[in-house]
């Protein structure tokens, strides 16, 4: 059997051409599309979210994220768990619940993403305060995976900068849609360190 000069070079047409004919014709042509998505998408169409991505945080931005996807039964509990008011550890220790960010202070927090599929946020302190794992999707959308469902989020990065931007069902109510918009701070942008 003769072989193709672009099958040869390896080349993603060779490559689409191979999938499509070992794919043959028992698939439907949806299953050959996302083959031909699958191997187009390299590993180093992969590498830009790998590393670290820091920013400043504050209470005001995380309760008003909060409030605005309709969540803001969440707002002490992730104020409390950000430590943005020194000293306050649990949501009781809130001084007046109706000003939830009284005494408040920013705080750098950072995510990263490794090679091996590791997803994890750090603390002002730089101690690991979350984990799990992470799948990309596309080079626009990547899923963390936690103890809760997976979330699924957007990103944009530009240059040294990420935006993440979690895709959240309408009416969801749930710690997991609270903790997607506390790792995302939509339509805030996160600066790369690493």
């Amino acid at each position: 059997m003769t072989t193709s000069p672009l099958i040869r070079r390896g080349g993603p047409i060779g490559v689409s051409l191979v999938l499509m004919a070992s794919l043959g014709g028992s698939r439907g042509g949806a299953e050959i599309a996302k083959a031909e998505k699958e191997v187009q998408m390299s590993p180093a169409a992969r590498a830009p979210l790998i590393g670290t991505w820091r920013r400043g945080t504050t209470c005001a931005e995380l309760a008003s994220a909060l409030t605005n996807a309709g969540l803001q039964k969440f707002v002490l509990e992730f104020v409390a768990g950000n430590g943005f008011i020194p000293g306050v550890t649990s949501p009781d220790q809130i001084a007046d619940p109706a000003k939830p960010c009284a005494g408040a202070v920013p705080r750098q927090h950072s995510h990263f993403f490794t090679k091996n599929g590791a997803f994890g946020s750090r603390d002002w302190h730089g101690q690991q305060v979350d984990d799990g794992r992470y799948r990309i999707v596309n080079s626009s959308t990547v899923v963390i995976s936690k103890e809760f469902p997976k979330v699924t989020f957007r990103y944009r990065i530009r240059g040294r900068t990420i935006a993440f931007t979690p895709v959240i069902p309408k009416g969801c109510s749930t710690f997991r849609c609270g903790w997607a918009i506390s790792m995302a701070y939509p339509g805030k942008t996160w600066q790369r360190v690493r």
